[in-house]
C-alpha cells in the first residue's frame, strides 16, 4: 500500500500563457441572444423544444416547441457578419454525424473529423459547447479566427484566413442529424463609448491586502495628487504595501447599458454614482471581474480600489457597449502582460500518470488539498478527492497542466485539466444510509471515512482503499474498452463488512437526470451519461433541490459491489 505520488515525466510545452492586451478577447462573455426561431431554416430543419438520443444514439427523438433546430442537408446560416463578431452556439449530434462550422471567408472547420478539434468534442448525443471569435478582413488586413473555443478549450488562436469574401457563418452537417440551440451573437466595433472627462485623482495609503474600503480609508496616506487617467505605476518610489483609491469624471458618450471588466493583480473592485459595481476580490492577472450598470449620456463618478497582495500587480479597466469591443481606461503600462511562461504539462506515455495536487472546484472558496488525478494513456481522465472519496471530475484529450505547481515556488498549486471537464458531485460516492430518504451528507468527518492508501494494478491503474462507517471500501476507476462502444470510465466500489445499515452508491446528481433507455440516464441536460446494469434497482430522487440516483449496494455474506460507468 502506498499513498505517496508518483514520480510523472514533466514536458514542458512550447505553449505561451496568454497576454492582456489593450482589448481583451475574453470581454462580454453574456452575449446577446440570437433567436433560433427567427433564422431562416433551409430544407431538412426543424424547430422543436428539446432532443434526446435513442439508447444506441443513432437517432434523435424531439419533443413539439421552438427553442433548438434539429436536421442536416444544407447549411444551417447562423449570421451573416459585416464587422467583427463574436458566436456561441452548443450543438448535439448523432452517432457517426459529420458537422463543421463554415466562416464568412469560406473555411470549414471539421469539428469532429479534424484531429485537433475532434479530440475535445463530447460523445454524441451530448451538448457541446462552440464560440468564435472572428475579424473581418478590412483593406490590406486579412481576415483573422481570433479565437475557436470547443467546450471551454481554446483550440485555435491568432490564426490568419485566406479570402476576402464575406459570406455567412453557418452549420453544415452533410451526414448524420445535429441540434443547434442556445446561440448568442456580438458585433463587435471600436467604436469609443466613454472617455475621462477631467485628471484622475489618486490616494496611495499604508498597507496591502485590505478587502475593506472603509478600514484602507483609516490607513496612513503616502501620496495624493492626479493623472490623466487609471494607472498603478503611480505607486513606483512608495514602500511595498500600499493601497490605492482612484476616482475620476467619466463621460459615457450616449445612454445605455455599459459593462465594466475589472483587471488586478491583487485586491480591487469598481463603483459608479457611489454604487459598487464590481464587489472587491482578489485576483490574478488574467482573471477579470465584470459588472454592468446603465448610465445617462454625460459624466459620472467612477471609483477604483486597488490593495496590492502577492500576486504580481498590475490594474487595468475596460469599457464597452453591446456590439462594441471593450476600451481600456487606464495607461497600457498599468496592466502589464504575464511573463512567458512555457506550460509545464503532464503527458501520459505507455502507462497512467498519477499526481497529487490541490483541485480548485468551481463554486468552493477552497482547495482539496488530498486529491489524485489520473491520466491514461488513451486519453480519458479523472481526479479523486482522496479525504471524500469524491470523483470529482473527468476529462478527456490532453492529461494535466501542472505550471501552478511546479513552476518557481509553485503557487497556487493547482492542478489543471487541459481538455473539457466534466464536472461530477464532489461528494462522497458512497455511504450507508438509515433508508433511501435519507439525505445525502454535504462532507464526512475522519471518525466515518479514513482513507488508507492504493495499489496499483498490471497496468498501472490505481485501486484506492478506504474505511467508511466500520467496512472497507475499494475503489476502482478505469478507462472504459473501446469495444464496448461508448468511451468514458468504468468505476467498481467494492465493499467488504457489515454495515450498520443499507450502503447506497450515488451514481449521479444535478438538476436533472433523464432515463435514455434501460440503465442509461443523461445528467444536466446531457452533459455527461452513466450507465449500469439494467437489472439493478436504482432508485431517481428528489432531495435537497436537485435529483439524484442512487444505486442500492445488496451486502451478501460480507460484501457487496456497485458499477456503473460515465460516459462523455
Amino acid at each position: 500500500m502506498t499513498s505517496f505520488p508518483l514520480s510523472v515525466s514533466r514536458r514542458v510545452a512550447a505553449l505561451l500563457l496568454g497576454g492582456l492586451l489593450s482589448g481583451p478577447l475574453f470581454a462580454q462573455s453574456d452575449l446577446p441572444a440570437l433567436p433560433i426561431a427567427q433564422l431562416s431554416r433551409p430544407a431538412g430543419w426543424q424547430l422543436a423544444g428539446s432532443v434526446g438520443t435513442s439508447p444506441d444514439g443513432a437517432s434523435l427523438q424531439t419533443k413539439s416547441g421552438s427553442s433548438l433546430l434539429v436536421g442536416s442537408g444544407d447549411p444551417l446560416v447562423l449570421a451573416t457578419p459585416t464587422d467583427d463578431f463574436q458566436l456561441r452556439f452548443e450543438l448535439l449530434t448523432t452517432v457517426g454525424a459529420e458537422v463543421s462550422l463554415l466562416l464568412p471567408t469560406g473555411q470549414t472547420l471539421a469539428l469532429n473529423r479534424v484531429a485537433d478539434l475532434a479530440r475535445l468534442m463530447k460523445a454524441p448525443g451530448l451538448w457541446q459547447k462552440i464560440e468564435v471569435w472572428y475579424k473581418t478582413p478590412k483593406g490590406n488586413s486579412p481576415a483573422i479566427l481570433e479565437k475557436l473555443i470547443i467546450n471551454g478549450v481554446t483550440v485555435r488562436e491568432g490564426q490568419t484566413l485566406a479570402g476576402k469574401a464575406a459570406g455567412t457563418v453557418a452549420v453544415v452537417s452533410p451526414k448524420g442529424s445535429v441540434a443547434v440551440r442556445n446561440a448568442g451573437y456580438r458585433v463587435l466595433s471600436p467604436r469609443r463609448v466613454a472617455q475621462w472627462s477631467s485628471p484622475v485623482s489618486y490616494t496611495i495609503v499604508e498597507g496591502q491586502y485590505i478587502d475593506n474600503r472603509a478600514e484602507a480609508r483609516t490607513r496612513k496616506v503616502f501620496k495624493q495628487d492626479t493623472t490623466s487617467t487609471i494607472n498603478y505605476e503611480v505607486s513606483y518610489g512608495q514602500p511595498r504595501q500600499y493601497t490605492i483609491f482612484f476616482a475620476g469624471k467619466l463621460t459615457a458618450l450616449q445612454a445605455g447599458d455599459y459593462q465594466f471588466e475589472l483587471h488586478q493583480g491583487g485586491q480591487g473592485g469598481v463603483w459608479i454614482d457611489g454604487k459598487e459595481i464590481i464587489p472587491i476580490s482578489h485576483r490574478e492577472l488574467g482573471q477579470p471581474s465584470v459588472g454592468n450598470v446603465t448610465l445617462s449620456a454625460g459624466p459620472h463618478d467612477v471609483e477604483v480600489y486597488f490593495s496590492r497582495s502577492w500576486f504580481r500587480p498590475g490594474l487595468g479597466l475596460f469599457v464597452s457597449q453591446a456590439g462594441t469591443r471593450p476600451q481600456p481606461l487606464h495607461a497600457l503600462a498599468s496592466l502589464p502582460e504575464p511573463d512567458p511562461v512555457g506550460v509545464v504539462s503532464v503527458k501520459p506515455s505507455t502507462r497512467p500518470e498519477l499526481i497529487r495536487s490541490f483541485v480548485q472546484v468551481p463554486g468552493e472558496n477552497y482547495k482539496r488539498t488530498h486529491s489524485l488525478s489520473v491520466g491514461s494513456p488513451g486519453g480519458y481522465h479523472y481526479t479523486l478527492d482522496l479525504n471524500q472519496m469524491a470523483l470529482l471530475q473527468a476529462w478527456k484529450g490532453d492529461f494535466a497542466n501542472a505550471t501552478e505547481m511546479w513552476y518557481e515556488r509553485g503557487e497556487p498549486q493547482l492542478l489543471s485539466p487541459l481538455g473539457p471537464v466534466v464536472r461530477l458531485p464532489a461528494q462522497t460516492s458512497l455511504m450507508v444510509l438509515t433508508n433511501d430518504a435519507t439525505p445525502w451528507p454535504d462532507s464526512l468527518g475522519e471518525n466515518t471515512l479514513q482513507y488508507k492508501g492504493y495499489t496499483l494494478d498490471s497496468n498501472g491503474y490505481p485501486t484506492v482503499e478506504y474505511m467508511l462507517a466500520g467496512t472497507t471500501v475499494t475503489d476502482a476507476v478505469r478507462p472504459r474498452p473501446e469495444s464496448v462502444g461508448r468511451s468514458g470510465l468504468d468505476r467498481t466500489l467494492t465493499l467488504n463488512g457489515s454495515p450498520d445499515g443499507t450502503p447506497y452508491c450515488r451514481i449521479a446528481a444535478g438538476k436533472t437526470i433523464e432515463e435514455v433507455g434501460k440503465g442509461l440516464y443523461a445528467i444536466d441536460d446531457y452533459s455527461y451519461y452513466v450507465q449500469f446494469d439494467p437489472k439493478a434497482k436504482a432508485k431517481l430522487r428528489q432531495s435537497n433541490g436537485k435529483q439524484e440516483l442512487l444505486l442500492p449496494v445488496a451486502v451478501k455474506n460480507g460484501a457487496g459491489t456497485a458499477q456503473y460507468s460515465i460516459l462523455f
